[in-house]
């Protein structure tokens, strides 16, 4: 099988992160995997951010699942990276699956936590509305869904069960019981944090049989060793220096 280079956030050294354009920039190096990530908003609607403020990548300010869409709407996210990306917008989900489809780009969805008073509501808003969008998403195009957050995963699961589902590790949170979290959220992929990880780790979590991709690798000898020792995916900022490796 060959491995797997994938475009984290789009390729951000090059393009605003998570906005087409670093999408688009993904498609001009025939790089064949994104990673994005998805939250919502007070009104139920779903953008492609990471963070849970509007703050570091937009002109617009406030914890997403407190702000309505109109303000993600009328965000610039693109004007602080570069003046030619000044008016990027924020991608609706929409958007992330007209691009998948019309560029047959696989994807990583990392499903964002909730926050609140209405964290369980917007979640599960978040996970059926997500569904339902996939409806619509071409057979051909490869998709996992990961998450820090094991409740996200399993909400995600009993609406679509058939999907591949991924749970992302940091150092801190890779303990003993790592296994046990990736069993109960049905997860036959671990996504673990390049940081302190180690040849027999990734021995072990071979033995179990998971498929493993490795956040976030940005030097390129690393990404080798951590091919030579086994892992199926690289997650880096930096995609367009290393699609070489996927051979």
């Amino acid at each position: 099988m060959n491995k797997k280079i994938i475009a984290h956030r789009g390729i951000p050294t090059l393009a605003p992160e998570n906005t087409m354009a670093a999408f688009n920039v993904v498609v001009n190096h025939e790089v064949k995997w994104i990673e994005t990530d998805l939250s919502i908003t007070k009104d139920e609607k779903i953008f492609v951010i990471h963070d849970d403020k509007l703050n570091r990548t937009t002109n617009q300010s406030g914890s997403i699942e407190t702000v309505d869409s109109e303000t993600v709407e009328s965000a610039d996210a693109g004007y602080w990276f570069a003046e030619k990306f000044r008016g990027e917008k924020v991608p609706t989900l929409d958007q992330l699956i007209d691009f998948l489809n019309i560029h047959k780009i696989n994807a990583n969805i990392e499903l964002k936590g909730v926050v609140g008073d209405d964290a369980n509501y917007l979640a599960d808003r978040l996970v059926e509305e997500f569904a339902k969008a996939l409806e619509r998403l071409d057979e051909h195009v490869e998709l996992i869904i990961s998450s820090f957050n094991p409740i996200m995963l399993e909400k995600m699961y009993k609406l679509r069960p058939d999907l591949k589902y991924a749970v992302l590790f940091s150092r801190a949170t890779m303990g003993d019981d790592w296994n046990l979290v990736m069993q109960a959220c049905h997860a036959k992929i671990v996504h673990p944090d390049s940081a302190g990880l180690t040849e027999n780790k990734i021995k072990q979590m071979k033995d179990y049989g998971y498929e493993i991709n490795v956040w976030t690798v940005d030097d390129i000898n690393r990404a080798q060793q951590l091919l030579n020792w086994g892992v199926d995916g690289i997650i880096t900022n930096i995609a367009d220096r290393m699609s070489f490796l996927e051979k």
